[in-house]
Order: structure tokens, then sequence, then C-alpha cells
């Protein structure tokens, strides 16, 4: 894809040539600085052309290598600048040399692209009407797109199938339910629904209430039967490095053990063989207690040898009225058709979707996303038509092919780039955002004042909105937290990907290849010098980093070897790819001699340790990088702030804060973070953190301090802070007024033992105006106080191991925003006292009030347990 290449030819011109980071400051002259000027004018005319002209494949091919090449070649020239240890004048004759070169290059293109506009400019002139060149274009005349943003949908909305929803809830808690554990499959072609319904019955309260553990894994076409196994124990268990270093067999055993004399739910999704069943089944133990596994399979062979008693459900098809009412309900968020013309296309629309879900919403995302004329549906509905020759097994992809085919350029460089990751996956939405920022393809406009990451958020919004991305999870603040393709989209994206020379997925790669971005699963990948990024997804490895091999790839952007756990440091080559924009690295050992300075063009660095009892050592000045965006480090590592502002960086997670090191503490260095996070393991004097108030962007703070004294919470926090975590800190509950004057803060988390003492009775002088979710987790807190003028907007309240707690304020009996209260390892009396709320709560007409009782995971003492079977 052309596009992509161009693009990030753009930036290394916009960026890396115009603004230069320190190490290259007057490295051009007069003559450089007007050729570069020059080229980044023509390369936004050709990224104009290709965004808005539908290009044919062998012109996209010729305009990509030739972009690609231009690209190895001033990146090269860039390097030996970089390593250059003093004369540098060579390497800037050399540059010079090929700037004049690739602007001829680029001027070539213009005459190729000019004679491709006269050739199919009398073609035009020779064909018929309007309508049919219209037809010919895979964007509607203009090319425009909204962009809207709608609110982001939750993936388990379920239109029609109460039928069958109610069949899966009664043969997994219905009175005539077996004692014994059961397999219930339910099995359907791709797209159908079968996981959308699993979600339904997964979150139902009902069925909620009447399992002590429930617990989901996907297992995918390429099963990761230790990934399984780890995604079940992190519905059960809190996640851990020490999890992850388990070898298969131990996992598989801490899960039985975890599920026995327990009733549970198991959702194993999307499993494709009996062979992964028969990988996990021993698991799963029959405590002949109504435990219950639901299973989604496309394989109906799969479903008949996994069943118990042969109970298989086949998810249907939607009706035609049903049909109708999903597409209605994405397009026009549940409103009436506007145009009478738009509801007879639309229902021809619909009909060609033959009552397949995923067809449906698909292309409900791609109606909404163009204007709402009857022109820009009619050209759908008949490129649609085309299908109808296809094989019916491959209709729907079809269906998703066309919808792909409507993105504009910069959305499609985006979705091509799920491909990356495996089937599947759920995704980070930062770590997705970060990687697309590190590749160079996000269109930015000069005039734009949005960030790189802020532009990429707004795109994977849209692709959300189009239906193609699935959000898989979201912050309480309604930001997207991970996201996923579905598996048949997923198939697409690594098709098209593929055939534009993007991508490379194997499992074993024999020689180099040509592609852009390598995801791998073998430790043994090529080494092409065109090759831009390498993300590791295999199993976890214990690699020493001499088995590492980087050469002849000096051009490499991306690094993710997060999944390789490496001995002793890391390989001391890595500290050569100078281009390096995203390096994330697992290891144990020494860093500290490690040269991460000349990584001056990195933008994530992400550095942990895989081992809980070895402490990582990092370079104490890693912050001083100029590029520097986030940063996530050990938080047992010791790094310094920056001893100059340093604008650029955003996120720090974790900063070990040391009360003997002052620049350990002062934040005026970076000025413009947004997320952090603070680490302390030694005494702190008071006023160690006066200056946090002047981080005047932050909204997302977290606290964690090991088991030490002398941690002060400043009497001035940052005024734009949403987000505050505050872990094992042991501060006085009348600290907590500092905290409730915050104006903006909607979220507030306090884990093992944030605040102690039996007592909390915040200010009289209101407080928490804006705060909409709090969780106390394990708490010594007894008697809680509040007046009407506190927590006026709250709506989740979240309690976990609050064994004192016998009652919670009255006050919340009169709150009319307060939506759930979930309770967990909390005392019988203490879930009646919320019981008394809800029960209030309806006296005033709000039935929105949800209680949630987890249960208790740990042994309450016979007599307090017995007190409250008795209160219940």
């Amino acid at each position: 894809m052309a596009f992509v290449v161009v693009t990030s030819l753009l930036e290394i011109v916009d960026q890396h040539l115009s603004h230069p980071n320190p190490s290259l400051n007057n490295i051009l002259d007069d003559d450089d600085t007007q050729l570069v000027f020059l080229l980044s004018k023509k390369l936004r005319i050709l990224q104009h052309f290709l965004e808005t002209q539908t290009v044919n494949q062998s012109l996209d091919a010729e305009i990509r290598d030739v972009a690609a090449k231009a690209e190895a070649e001033i990146e090269s020239k860039l390097r030996d600048l970089y390593l250059a240890s003093t004369n540098q004048d060579e390497a800037c004759c050399g540059l010079h040399q090929t700037l004049q070169q690739v602007l001829k290059d680029v001027e070539a293109l213009e005459v190729r692209i000019q004679i491709e506009k006269e050739s199919r400019s009398a073609k035009d002139q020779s064909q018929s009407s309007p309508e049919a060149l219209k037809l010919e274009n895979k964007l509607p005349a203009g090319g425009s797109t909204s962009t809207h943003h709608h609110d982001l949908e939750p993936e388990n909305q379920m239109v029609g199938c109460d039928d069958e929803f109610r069949k899966i809830k009664n043969m997994i808690i219905g009175q005539q339910s077996s004692e014994q554990l059961e397999v219930i499959p339910v099995t359907g072609m791709g797209g159908i629904g079968k996981t959308t319904l699993a979600k339904k019955v997964y979150d139902d309260p009902d069925i909620m209430s009447k399992f002590y553990i429930r617990a989901w894994a996907v297992v995918s076409q390429e099963p990761d039967v230790k990934r399984i196994l780890i995604s079940l124990l992190a519905c059960i268990v809190p996640t851990t490095n020490e999890l992850y270093s388990k070898e298969r067999d131990q996992l598989a055993d801490q899960l039985r053990k975890q599920l026995l004399g327990q009733r549970y739910l198991i959702v194993i999704d999307d499993i494709w063989s009996s062979s992964a069943w028969d990988a996990i089944k021993q698991c799963f133990p029959d405590n002949f207690s109504r435990s219950r596994i639901l299973m989604t399979t496309p394989e109906k062979e799969v479903a008949e040898y996994a069943s118990s008693r042969k109970s298989i459900h086949t998810k249907c098809f939607l009706n035609s009225k049903e049909s109708w009412h999903l597409f209605v309900t994405k397009v026009f968020e549940g409103k009436d058709v506007p145009i009478p013309e738009l509801k007879t296309i639309g229902r021809s629309i619909v009909m060609k979707c033959h009552g397949l879900p995923l067809a449906i919403v698909v292309m409900a995302g791609l109606l909404r996303a163009l204007d709402k004329s009857v022109e820009a549906w009619d050209g759908v509905d008949k490129n649609m038509n085309s299908l109808d020759e296809i094989d019916p097994n491959n209709q729907c992809l079809g269906l998703l092919s066309l919808s792909y085919n409507y993105l504009p350029s910069h959305l499609k460089a985006c979705f091509l780039y799920f491909g990356v990751f495996p089937e599947d996956r759920d995704i980070l939405a930062t770590k997705l955002i970060n990687l697309w920022v590190a590749e160079g393809f996000l269109k930015k406009e000069k005039e734009m004042s949005k960030s790189l990451e802020e532009v990429a958020e707004s795109y994977l919004h849209n692709l959300v909105n189009r239906n193609l991305v699935q959000v898989s999870q979201q912050s309480f603040d309604g930001k997207i937290k991970s996201c996923k393709l579905h598996d048949m989209l997923h198939e697409i994206s690594v098709n098209e990907a593929r055939r534009g020379k993007l991508l490379g997925v194997r499992k074993q790669f024999q020689s180099a290849d040509s592609c852009r971005w390598i995801s791998c699963k073998s430790t043994s990948w090529p080494t092409s010098d065109g090759i831009h990024s390498i993300l590791y997804f295999g199993e976890d490895v214990y690699l020493s980093k001499r088995n590492l091999v980087f050469s002849c790839m000096m051009l490499l952007r991306v690094l993710d070897l997060s999944l390789i756990k490496c001995w002793h440091g890391a390989p001391s080559e890595i500290v050569e790819l100078v281009h390096l924009r995203y390096l994330a690295l697992t290891t144990v050992g020494s860093l500290d001699k490690f040269q991460l300075f000349k990584l001056q063009n990195l933008q994530t660095l992400i550095i942990c340790s895989w081992r809980e009892e070895c402490c990582l050592q990092l370079p104490r000045d890693i912050l001083n990088l100029p590029r520097l965006r986030h940063a996530h480090l050990d938080k047992r590592a010791t790094a310094y702030l920056p001893n100059v502002i340093q604008e650029s960086i955003q996120t720090l997670f974790w900063l070990k804060v040391n009360g003997r090191v002052p620049r350990t503490t002062d934040f005026a260095m970076v000025p413009n973070l947004k997320e952090l996070g603070v680490y302390i393991d030694n005494d702190l004097p008071p006023g160690a953190f006066d200056s946090l108030v002047q981080l005047r962007l932050l909204e997302r703070l977290k606290f964690e301090r090991r088991n030490v004294k002398g941690f002060y919470l400043p009497t001035d926090l940052p005024q734009n802070l949403k987000k505050l975590t505050l872990c094992n800190t042991y501060l006085l509950w009348e600290d907590m007024d500092i905290i409730g004057r915050l104006p903006m803060l909607e979220v507030l988390k306090l884990k093992e033992f944030a605040f102690s003492g039996p007592t909390w009775k915040p200010a009289d002088d209101g407080g928490f105006k804006t705060l909409k979710l709090l969780l106390i987790a394990r708490s010594d807190l007894k008697y809680w106080n509040t007046t009407d003028d506190h927590f006026k907007v709250l709506e989740r309240l979240i309690l976990r191991f609050c064994l004192e707690l016998e009652e919670l304020p009255s006050e919340f009996e009169s709150s009319n925003t307060l939506q759930l209260i979930e309770l967990e390892n909390c005392y019988p009396i203490l879930v009646e006292s919320a019981r008394k709320i809800q029960e209030e709560q309806q006296n005033y007409g709000n039935y929105e009030l949800v209680i949630r009782d987890l249960g208790a995971k740990i042994k309450l003492s016979t007599k307090e347990s017995s007190e409250g079977n008795e209160s219940e």
C-alpha cells in the first residue's frame, strides 16, 4: 500500500530533517533546506493523490517501491550522521546527494502519474454515464466520509435471538439441569453471533449470582494453551509476573485447584479443534455442583466431541425483521429512516447480508460513515451485486472486504496494522496507538493542534464506529482500553497487508522477507534491510542475549520482544538500531552500561524484569532521550527525571522516588506529563511531592508504597487529575479531604490499606463533587459517615475485603446517580446494608441500582460467618 510508505517518508522529511533532534542540529545548509521544503511539498501532493484517487495496483506498487527506496536511502544517511563520532562533513555530503536523487525520483513519479491521469481521462470520455464512473471507484464521488464520533456501543448488544438466550440460560441454571459438570456448545458459521450470545449469557445477573467463579478464554485457530490458562486464571486470581513465569503444567494444576469444590461457569470461546479441547479439559473438575462450560465453535464436529449430553445449540440466522431492526439500530440509533428512498435501498442491502449479524453491522458501519444520500447508498447496493457470483461460503468475506475498500487511505493503513497481532488477541489501545505513532503512517495536518496520540485515538474511534473494530474493554470515562478484530475481519487485514507487501506472518522464516512488518512466533526471524518492525508473539521463551540477531536491520523502528525473557541484560547491537522508535524488552540483570542514549529517536520505551526477586538496573539518565514520549519502566529500577525540561514525555510508569535524590522528585522537568506512576521504597520527607502541582496536564496518577514509613500526601495535587490510585500508602482518613477538593476527579481507587483507621468522616464543606467511581480494596474502615453534599454524581461503589465495615452511609439511599454497588469478600451484614439502600432507591422510583454480591473467596471466621448467615 503506497499510502503507508509515502506518509512514512513524508514524516521523515518533516520531522527528522526539518526538525532534527539536537544531535543533528545545523546539518542542513541553505540548499539542503530548500531541497527539504520542496520535497515535503511534492510528497504532500503525492499523498493527497493517493487519498483522493482510485489508483490501479501497478501504479500503487510503483509509487510504493520508489518511496520505500527513498525512505531507506535517507534513513541510511541519517544513520551515518547519528553514528559519526567527529567529522560529519562526509555524511552531510552524502545526505545532500541523496536528497537530490530522491527529489528527481519523485518528479519522475509526477510525470508517470500525469500520464496515468491523461490515459484515464481519455478512457472516461469514451465511457457512458457519470453513474458508471462512480461505480468504478471504491469510494463515492469525492471520496468523503463522515468522521462524526458516535458513542461506543458495548459489543454484547444483541438484537433478536431472545428465545436462544432463554434456552441457553435454562440449560445453565434451569431447575431441570444436572448436578454434573456439563459442556454446552454453541455452533454456527463465523459472524453469526456465537460470542455475542455467550457474552450476554455470561453477564446475565441471574447467572452471575449462581456461580462462585466465572472465567472466559478465547482459543482461536492456533491455540496457545499457556495463554488460555492464564486468561482463565486471570479471572479468578490477581495477575502477577509470577503467574506469567509459570510453566503450562503448573498453570493447569493451579487452575484445577482453584476450581475444585466450587460452582463455576467457564466460557471457552472460538475453539476450532478437538485437540485444543483435549489440551485443557482436564483442568475442569466435576464437583457435582452444577458447574457449566459454555463453548462456542464454528465446527460441529468439535461441538459433538466436547458435548456432555450432545446438547448442542446451533445459532440461528436473523430473520428479516430482526435483520432490519439491527441495521436501523446501528445506522440511525433506532430512529426512523429519514428518507423513504434510503429505506428501500437499505432493505435491499440488508437482504444481501442473508441474516448474518456481522455482515449487517459492518455494512451499517459503512453506511453510517457515508453521507446519508441516495446516491451514496445506491452505489454501495450496486457494488454488493457483484458478490452474487461468489461462492456462498465466501460471500461474507466479500461483504467485509467491500467495507474495507470504502475506507479512506489513512484508515486503511491503521486497519491493516491489526494483522500484525495474532487472531482473537485483545490489544491494549495505548500499545496500538503508540505503535501507529512509531510506524509513521499517521497523517497529521500542519494546522491541527492535536498530538499524534490524539490523531491515532480519533482513527481508532472511527474504525470502531464503522463496526470494523470491536471494543473489548472500556475505561470508566469511556476511553477504549482494549480492542480486537473479529477473526473474519482479521483474515482480511492479514491478506490485504500481505498483498501490499506490508506484512509477513509466519511461525518459521526460512529466508529473508521483503515485508515491512514482521509478526513472528519464532526467534529465527529474517534479516532483510527493508524490515521496519519485528513483533514477537510466540510462547514465552528464555534466551541468552547472544541468541538474538539484528544484523542487516539498521532501519528497524519497532522491536517488541516483551514475550522473550532475556538473561543478563540485552543484546548490545540493539543500541546500533538508531532509528528505533518503539522498544519493549523483558530481561534480568543490569542495563546500567547499556548505551541507550544512542537511540535518539526512541518514542516508547518499555523495560521490565521478568523475575520479582531480580531488581533491574537501568541507566539513570534514560529519561533524557530527546524524543521520548512514553516510558514504562520496572518499578524497582531507579531512573532520574531529566536534567533539562523534556516537553515530549507524556507517560511515565513507574518512577521510583528517593528522598535523598532530588532528581527523582523534580517534576518541573516533565511539564506535559499526562500519566504518572510513583513507586516509593524508602522514607520521604514532607514536601517531597510539592512539585507535582506543576503538572497541569496530569490526568492519571498512581502512588504505590513498599513497606516503609514516611509518605505524606502533598497538600496540593494537580487540579486536572481525573483518576487517582493509592496502594499501600497507610494515610490517615483526614487526608482524604485533600483528594475531595480535586475539581475534575472521576475515579478514585484505594487499594491495600491506602488509608488506615476506623473512621472516615469527610469535611462538612462537601467534596468528591465529580467522583463517579470509588473502589476500596482491603481496609480496616469501620465507620463511614457522609452527608448529602458529598458524592453528588457517584455511579459505582466497589468494596473488596472491607471486613470491618458493617454499614454503608444512609445518604446513598437518596442518590439519583448510583448505578452499582459491588461487594466482594465482605460480610453479609454489609450486603444487607447495600440491599436496604437498593430498596429505598426503589421506593423513590429508581430501579437502576444493581447490587452485585461476588461472595467471599476467603474463609471467614466461624462466628462472623454464622452471624452473617443469620442476618441473611
